[in-house]
């Protein structure tokens, strides 16, 4: 099997779930109500759920928006959600694209609901 995911995973396929801050110095979050009060987007790593075949030991990336504090874990990205949903999101900022430090180095993007590929560094 190969380092990199073959195909683009649907957001909903990788469990994706807004996420909001339970306080503003971070450390903990909860699922949030909608888009529009959201601070964040969590989904499986697209990676580790190809190596995987699925959910099972596979684990998540969380975005966070601009507005969620530098020092706030996991970082530093941070990134402007654009659409109305999982169903459009897409994921904009300098380079747009996620790379993971340590475990398994996934870098990829988030664009109209599709997570493509990456490849791991």
């Amino acid at each position: 099997m190969s380092d990199r995911p073959v195909k683009a995973y649907r957001l909903s396929e990788l469990q994706a779930t807004f996420c909001k801050l339970a306080d503003p110095a971070g450390g903990s979050w909860y699922e949030a109500a909608s888009f529009a009060d959201c601070d964040g987007v969590m989904f499986l790593c697209p990676l580790c759920f190809e190596k995987n075949n699925g959910p099972i030991g596979t684990h998540s990336v969380i975005c966070w928006k601009p507005s969620v504090a530098a020092g706030i874990e996991p970082g530093p990205g941070r990134w402007d959600q654009r659409g109305t949903g999982l169903d459009d999101l897409t994921l904009v900022a300098g380079s747009s694209s996620i790379a993971l430090g340590g475990g398994c180095g996934w870098h990829g993007w988030v664009g109209n609901n599709d997570v493509p590929p990456g490849s791991a560094r």
